[in-house]
């Protein structure tokens, strides 16, 4: 499913950010860039938001931000590999110190709904499969990860 809502242009494999709201705005100007009606403060404040009530970061490397945005038409997914990492919390409170994410999926739906709760299963599945993550951080083409994605669709 999730390479029937992402394309290589949606793929921006040298992220700039180094703090996660950074992230989420860098990645929701590559949203914007299809979707250009999505109000980026009413996005911004969603992501952070639920950003908020518990960390997006699911698995080590790799952090699911989400959050219901009215202005977005049906669904809006980025991808974003960052090769120094970005600091997200801890998905669960420790002492340990905050994640470092390198592959974001950044997600913004219209409305709950079971396609949101399907998505996201299909993405943590996705980067469970054991050498998903390591595979995509050797890419450097958004071509070559779309097609990666491909492979692995669920």
């Amino acid at each position: 499913m999730l390479s029937q809502l992402i394309s290589p242009s949606d793929i921006k494999v040298n992220l700039e950010s180094s703090e996660n709201e950074e992230c989420f705005a860098e990645l929701l100007e590559i949203m914007r860039s299809k979707q250009p009606q999505i109000v980026r403060a009413e996005a911004l404040n969603a992501l952070c938001t639920r950003e908020e009530k518990s960390s997006t970061a699911v698995f080590p490397y790799v952090a699911v931000p989400h959050a219901v945005c009215k202005s977005v038409k049906n669904i809006s997914v980025a991808l974003g590999i960052s090769r120094k990492g970005i600091e997200f919390a801890s998905p669960i409170d420790s002492d340990k110190k905050n994640p470092l994410v390198n592959v974001v999926f950044q997600i913004l739906f219209d409305a709950e709904s079971d396609l949101r709760i399907s998505l996201l299963k299909d993405i943590l599945q996705l980067v469970s499969t054991t050498d998903f993550v390591s595979r995509v951080l050797t890419m450097n083409n958004p071509v070559d990860i779309f097609e990666l994605l491909q492979e692995y669709d669920m």
